[in-house]
């Protein structure tokens, strides 16, 4: 059953990605039993053709309502075609302080998108390693079905 579950994702996943021709990169990874080890990090690799273009980054973030608290926060470390590193903490509210979740969805999966950079470019053509990491304060944190980072192509208005 849940072989054909990630299986329905996967194909919606992809039906959505190909409908939006602004979509450069997405990928989103499911986290096993939605839980997140803190030694347990997400890579995710971009290529950059074009250094002049400008994106806007996107964070997709699929928690369950057994999430413990308002806040998840991560690690991502940036690892750029010349081989320098930057690091960002990142927060997320998933729930408000009535305990009300803020991504969309019915049952137990909420989904959730957030803007993290808007109109990026990249300094450099080639490959980007993002490597991300769960930074709360516990071992492992329950709730996580997945994570996710998606490039839309920027376009003016």
């Amino acid at each position: 059953m849940k072989r054909i579950y990630l299986a329905i994702c996967l194909f919606v996943l992809l039906l959505c990605t190909s409908c939006h021709h602004k979509v450069y990169y997405g990928d989103v990874q499911t986290l096993p039993h939605e839980k997140w080890a803190v030694d347990r990090p997400l890579y995710f690799k971009v290529n950059i053709e074009d250094s002049m273009q400008y994106f806007n980054m996107y964070i997709s973030l699929r928690n369950t309502t057994d999430f413990a608290t308002q806040n998840f926060y991560v690690f991502m470390k940036t690892k750029y075609p010349d081989g320098h590193t930057e690091q960002d903490t990142l927060g997320f509210i998933l729930c408000d302080k009535f305990g009300n979740w803020t991504g969309k969805g019915n049952g137990r999966l909420k989904d959730n998108k957030f803007l993290f950079q808007p109109k990026v470019r990249f300094p450099f053509n080639g490959e980007y390693t993002f490597t991300v990491t769960q930074g709360m304060r516990e071992e492992v944190v329950e709730g996580v079905e997945s994570f996710g980072i998606v490039l839309e192509k920027y376009e003016e208005k």
